[in-house]
């Protein structure tokens, strides 16, 4: 049986949306199942609406209408996924944050697999795995090599072998979101989250699980967001190089 924090309440779950009407019928009516019995009857839930210009807004506003622990926010423009994870997260009062999207490869069921690795002590907690054959996705061969050399860029900058740097799909102890501040207003966050926790010794557990079964969305173009994947670690080297010098200036005066 898996282990998850004691108590249900315990645990906000914060969703992004844009222009998501059509996947969120079926997402809300997963999260209602979960609800109905088992771990997460007592979760809360945190949809962000980043300037959604379909139904989106008032398909969530319904959801919230029929119930309590359904939260709404909205922004008035798109401003990126990880200004919708801020909103989120300054909504957040739980010990424990988990995110997803409303069409992630990770269904929302397995998210108390994430919620057991940060009972046993782990800080932040993010899915490894590829799909249930273990192949990779269709993308093409040059996207794939992209994504290697970026994997591997991480790897060496963070001294771990990450397999999901770019994930959504996570739980974490508040107290993280509430010190580490990312700075990405798009895309780039879940990574970027990730480094610096990591950067700052937080404790990162990889729990192993398979892909579900996505819904067709737009995904973004494979070569500018891995340019802007490489922006973003040499800014943590620079930041984190600076940091180093400041420490040895200190050491040195004293």
């Amino acid at each position: 049986m898996t282990s998850t924090p004691d108590t249900a309440a315990a645990v906000t779950v914060v969703i992004p949306c844009f222009n998501e009407e059509a996947a969120l019928p079926p997402l809300l009516a997963g999260l209602a199942a979960m609800r109905a019995g088992g771990p997460a009857r007592g979760w809360h839930f945190i949809f962000v609406d980043d300037g959604s210009t379909d139904g989106t807004f008032s398909t969530l506003l319904r959801a919230a209408c029929n119930d309590s622990r359904v939260e709404v926010f909205r922004h008035p423009e798109n401003l990126g996924l990880g200004a919708a994870l801020r909103t989120g997260f300054a909504h957040c009062i739980s010990p424990y944050v988990c995110t997803t999207g409303v069409s992630s490869v990770y269904p929302p069921e397995r998210l108390p697999q994430l919620l057991a690795a940060l009972a046993g002590g782990a800080a932040i907690a993010t899915p490894a795995g590829l799909g249930g054959n273990g192949n990779q996705s269709s993308s093409g061969a040059a996207a794939t090599a992209l994504s290697r050399v970026l994997a591997r860029s991480y790897n060496r900058f963070l001294g771990h072998d990450w397999q999901t740097c770019s994930c959504l799909f996570r739980a974490y102890r508040r107290e993280v979101l509430e010190r580490i501040r990312f700075i990405a207003d798009g895309a780039l966050a879940p990574a970027e989250i990730l480094g610096r926790a990591r950067l700052a010794g937080y404790q990162v557990e990889e729990v192993a699980m398979q892909l579900g079964t996505p819904a067709a969305t737009p995904q973004p173009s494979r070569v500018p967001f891995t340019i802007a994947h490489a922006r973003l670690l040499t800014r943590m080297a620079l930041t984190t190089a600076v940091q180093q010098l400041w420490q040895l200036g200190r050491e040195w005066r004293s």
